[in-house]
């Protein structure tokens, strides 16, 4: 049998190598240029963080399978992933939190629709087909938009309703 090598490098690793890919078609399709042309609630302090950034670190977080802000603090300490995707750093759940209330139901009605389109337009397509779900997910206390209605596991109890929306 051979002998089994163990060596030590110093260069930062990761898991999620293959997200290069992701990133390469992100800047092929210049999103961020795109980003830029919506408003973003900047910050009204120079120690601010800049909105792209702060939308860059979360897609990412998201990209790699968070489901909670809390999630994101997993990808801190991925220094190769950060280095992939040219972030100084990953930022914490608070900057998430913080950035995102400054979004009301108008600022969001006024952004995303644009972004959609914009982004759209950037990866040049014909048609698309989209395959709506709904879902139900039960709520316990007092979290905004919650409403008492269709839950069939849960019925009585807080819910959102969301539509999930797939491309085919």
């Amino acid at each position: 049998m051979g002998e089994l090598r163990i060596e030590y490098i110093d260069k930062n690793i990761t898991l999620f190598g293959g997200m290069k890919i992701l990133k390469d078609f992100m800047d092929r399709i210049e999103i961020y240029e795109d980003l830029k042309k919506v408003d973003l609630a900047y910050p009204k302090s120079n120690a601010g963080y800049d909105p792209i950034e702060i939308i860059k670190s979360f897609w990412l977080s998201i990209f790699v399978g968070a489901s909670r802000y809390i999630h994101a603090d997993w990808l801190r300490a991925d220094k190769s992933l950060q280095e992939i995707f040219e972030l100084k750093r990953m930022l914490s759940l608070s900057t998430y939190s913080r950035f995102f209330h400054k979004f009301s139901l108008k600022r969001n009605n006024e952004v995303f629709p644009k972004i959609q389109r914009l982004f759209l337009k950037r990866i040049d397509i014909d048609s698309l087909t989209i395959d709506l779900e709904s879902t139900v997910i039960t709520r316990y206390g007092n979290q905004e938009g919650a409403k008492v209605g269709y839950n069939p596991k849960k019925p009585g109890r807080l819910s959102h309703h969301p539509l999930i929306a797939f491309p085919l």
